[in-house]
């Protein structure tokens, strides 16, 4: 495809029932003034897809609205990341921009291609409808996210509560909360943006399609109670780690403790016998007997001491 000045458009296109869906995975900027020239686009909505991390927003004009989402995804690693979708809708067009890191754009694409039934059945509808679609599985993605979260919560806690032993659970803490903030912080501001797209230009949302956008955002709304959840679990998780730390510390201290009180009258009776000075039954056929003998019964008068206190063996 040609645009103006002779550039090859090699972005991919479906046209269908009299709608185009241009579809791209990190657009030259050349691309992108093609399709400004022929659709109008404002030059900030370009500089918007060329830069990184712009805010989640709506903006609408006479010929097209321009939106820009963040979807949340999870890497190899499993940390939780988003990517930025920017798309164009026009009353015959849509264009959708990307990353390439999630891979529900292309897997509608490859659907839409190997059945043009599918596409038929798509595309027919309008720009409003294909938007819903796309959008519908976007924010779909959020829910295999929170049932991996759920099932790092359910470990963790497994751990935590079948395994004493278990002392380096922190970092595993930390880091499903680091996934919690990343989804929380990427869906709060989508929560607004979907119930202001049912009220813009009835050209590209007609007023029939609000019922199933209202089923994005309940998506959305779905996905932030589990996420709220999964905040409160993973700080109870964390507070009940923390805690069960301070008592280990504290079970280690107290033996430290008690083992450095029971020896300490047992190094002070050796230390006197060492001096170099008379003692009592210092000349004693016995007196190593009856030394050893004072050490032993003074051990068992601390530990038995300490036992009847309960310092010990509780």
């Amino acid at each position: 495809m040609y645009g103006s000045r002779g550039y090859t458009l090699s972005m991919r296109s479906i046209v269908a029932q009299g709608l185009t869906w241009y579809e791209d995975e990190n657009p030259r900027e050349e691309e992108l003034r093609v399709l400004q020239r022929k659709y109008h686009f404002h030059d900030l909505d370009i500089e918007d897809c060329l830069s990184e991390h712009e805010r989640p927003k709506i903006e609408e004009y006479e010929s097209y609205l321009f939106l820009v989402f963040h979807i949340p995804f999870m890497n190899q690693f499993g940390r939780v990341l988003k990517e930025e979708v920017n798309i164009f809708v026009g009353s015959d067009f849509i264009v959708t921009l990307h990353e390439g890191k999630i891979p529900v754009l292309d897997d509608l694409w490859r659907e839409l291609q190997r059945d043009p039934l599918k596409q038929e059945e798509t595309l027919q509808r309008g720009t409003g409808f294909f938007l819903y679609e796309i959008m519908e599985r976007l924010f779909s993605e959020g829910f295999p996210i929170l049932d991996a979260i759920t099932k790092h919560l359910r470990k963790i806690e497994a751990t935590l509560f079948e395994h004493e032993e278990s002392t380096n659970l922190l970092r595993d803490i930390l880091a499903l909360k680091r996934n919690i903030i990343t989804m929380r912080s990427t869906l709060l501001p989508q929560r607004a943006l979907i119930a202001a797209l049912e009220h813009k230009n009835e050209k590209f949302i007609p007023t029939s399609l609000e019922i199933y956008f209202d089923n994005i955002l309940d998506a959305i709304e779905r996905q932030w109670a589990l996420l709220d959840r999964a905040k409160e679990l993973s700080e109870a998780l964390q507070d009940t780690h923390e805690a069960w730390l301070t008592h280990r510390t504290n079970a280690v201290i107290r033996i430290l403790t008690i083992f450095s009180v029971t020896v300490l009258p047992l190094n002070l009776l050796e230390s006197l016998y060492g001096m170099n000075v008379m003692l009592p039954l210092q000349q004693h056929p016995a007196a190593f007997l009856l030394i050893v003998g004072a050490m032993i019964f003074s051990l068992v008068v601390f530990l038995g001491y300490f036992w009847w206190k309960k310092w010990i063996g509780y």
